[in-house]
């Protein structure tokens, strides 16, 4: 089936005489959960992940996804001019790119969509080739201004000042160290001027969030840019301010203007040598309107002090976890017992909405929002990543196999993220599906025990979590984990568990008080899939003539499925593990439960001999 806007993408080609035209799933912002009403990549070929990006040619067109998104893509591209192409470990996607490009040929992208870094990466690869590089945001921009304006109706929501209980730091603090890291860490001068458009680090900064709550809006954040300054810094937003985060703006020397005033304003301060942005969180456009210089690129002064948490949000993310614990061990109740009398539990998409509505049962008042879109995933759908049951195109829960639930919360206390897979099977379990399991667990305890000299960083410890996976000749094709914002981005980082080295590398050593996801699994396409994710916060243990030596405290409290478990393939130590575990786990979580529920806890906690 041809995709009409397709069409006319190819043909803009020859209007424009082009030979190819990129484009990414992203905004202005590069924020990773991208709006729909920004997304053209999805009005391009149907794709729904939320990452990927789209080379568009005149005879082929190539999506661009990671390992988290490539059975997805190849079920919902139904074009057969759009390849899907998997850049991972090996597979750089800006060679890939320039490599399907013709010498002297023209590619064009929007700079708008694209980081500082991108481009100057791509901008290096066509010299190679003498390809000639256009920066284009108008492109198709009639065809895309009609097909949003049909479709949404976005309000605007007013921005909240967060609970001073919940934070360890006013603004001012955070500005004074944001100068004075930049200061330092780049050796500069007095009256500097640090730009950001990375809605994580202006929620940071102004402690405000999103009244709204809306996952399709980005959840608790919230459109901005920001110009941190020492005397005066300015935020330029779409929405209003309740008033006492108005006052409390002003008592913070940032005055506020209109989000469309900040280029514009920008372009005032071009070729100011005091201006200073992170190339990989702006876009290509804000460095064009500085007039900017490859001096003028930073890493990041806020990367580190936004990572690690302080005591108001250790004791905020500890607090979150346990109720969201419980929403979620109620959740699994409904759905073992099959007792439930208030909502039919029978597709993935009504199980949707019946662990979101959990949330706002059990956090009450506490409750923002979803971290993410939950994902529901029955059979051969949990060996899509990233899969999500719609109204229109879900799975019955009919027959036996394995229910796979990843989902998470914002509190105003905190931000969770928590997976867990649900035995469906009402006769025996498979024995391959309890090896898998009990694997994955294995995998995922490995990790939570793991102490290590300071210094080491999430590239070195994912061996860990892999080492018994490897002894199986098996693995996963996504990451192990993925720093957690504070009410703020679910995906943060740059503490991160992973393969693959990135830019932050060397600066990627896992700190003290930073939270980190611990999510490994098994995927088999067209059969089932396995994840099982905590949340970790990384805390000091030792300190000797050997080094200072760290662990993991794990803050994710909600049940296994014993259902699923073999403890022939667990260590006595993961054994020991889990059973501590499901002590702490009874005791948080008992509370919040009704007689049947923790009848039903009691016996999931008990322990494995």
């Amino acid at each position: 089936m041809k995709n009409s806007l397709l069409d006319k993408a190819i043909k803009e080609l020859h209007i424009k005489k082009y030979d190819a035209y990129y484009i990414s799933i992203s905004n202005e912002n590069l924020y990773e959960f991208t709006k729909l009403i920004d997304n053209y990549v999805f009005d391009l070929t149907g794709f729904t992940g939320d990452t990927g990006s789209i080379l568009i040619t005149k005879k082929t067109c190539y999506l661009y996804v990671d390992g988290r998104f490539t059975i997805q893509a190849k079920r919902e591209i139904n074009d057969s001019r759009i390849k899907v192409v998997e850049i991972n470990r090996n597979n750089k996607r800006f060679e890939n790119i320039v490599g399907k490009l013709r010498n002297r040929a023209k590619l064009a992208l929007n700079p708008k969509k694209e980081s500082v870094s991108n481009i100057l990466s791509i901008i290096n690869k066509c010299k190679e080739k003498n390809i000639e590089l256009v920066l284009d945001d108008n492109y198709l921009h009639k065809e895309f201004k009609q097909i949003k304006s049909k479709c949404f109706n976005m309000s605007s929501a007013p921005l909240f000042l967060m609970n001073g209980k919940y934070i360890s730091k006013n603004s001012k603090v955070k500005i004074k160290e944001c100068i004075t890291t930049l200061k330092s860490d780049n050796n500069i001068g007095s009256n500097v001027n640090y730009i950001t458009s990375n809605l994580e680090e202006i929620a940071y900064i102004t402690n405000l969030r999103y009244r709204f709550c809306d996952i399709n809006n980005h959840g608790v954040l919230f459109d901005a840019f920001l110009i941190v300054n020492e005397k005066k810094s300015v935020l330029y937003i779409k929405d209003y301010l309740e008033t006492e985060a108005l006052k409390y703006l002003e008592k913070s020397n940032i005055v506020t203007k209109q989000y469309s005033d900040f280029y514009r304003d920008l372009k005032k301060m071009k070729n100011k040598r005091s201006c200073y942005l992170d190339g990989s969180v702006n876009n290509y456009y804000i460095y064009k309107c500085l007039g900017a210089k490859k001096d003028n690129i930073i890493n990041s002064p806020l990367e580190t002090d936004m990572s690690t948490k302080g005591d108001a949000e250790i004791r905020g993310f500890r607090k979150c976890n346990i109720i969201d614990g419980a929403a979620i061990t109620k959740v699994i109740y409904k759905i073992k017992s099959f007792k439930s009398k208030d909502i039919e539990l029978d597709d993935e998409y009504k199980i949707k909405q019946f662990v979101d509505r959990a949330r706002v049962k059990v956090g009450k008042k506490d409750y923002l929002c979803p971290s993410f879109e939950t994902i529901v995933a029955y059979r051969d759908n949990a060996a899509i990543c990233h899969y999500t049951p719609t109204k229109e195109n879900h799975k019955k829960i009919k027959g036996e196999g394995l229910l796979l639930i990843d989902s998470g919360g914002n509190y105003v206390c905190g931000t969770t993220d928590i997976t867990r897979t649900i035995s469906m099977y009402k006769k025996k379990v498979p024995d391959t599906i309890k090896k898998h399991y009990s694997i994955v667990l294995e995998s995922m305890i490995r990790l939570s025990m793991a102490k290590f000299p300071y210094g080491l960083t999430g590239f070195e410890l994912d061996i860990i979590a892999r080492s018994k996976l490897y002894d199986n000749y098996l693995d996963f094709n996504h990451g192990t984990g993925h720093g957690i914002g504070y009410v703020s981005n679910v995906h943060e980082g740059p503490n991160r568990i992973g393969p693959i080295v990135n830019r932050n590398y060397e600066k990627n050593v896992l700190l003290p008080y930073q939270v980190t996801s611990n999510e490994p699994g098994l995927y088999f396409e067209n059969k089932y899939g396995i994840r099982i994710e905590n949340d970790l916060l990384t805390i000091p243990l030792k300190d000797n003539k050997f080094g200072e030596f760290m662990g993991f405290e794990t803050l994710t409290l909600c049940p296994y499925d014993r259902d699923l478990i073999d403890k022939k393939y667990l260590s006595k130590e993961s054994i020991d593990f889990i059973n501590k575990y499901n002590k702490l786990v009874y005791k948080k979580l008992s509370k919040y439960l009704d007689k049947n529920e923790r009848a039903w806890l009691k016996n999931e906690t008990k322990e494995v001999l």
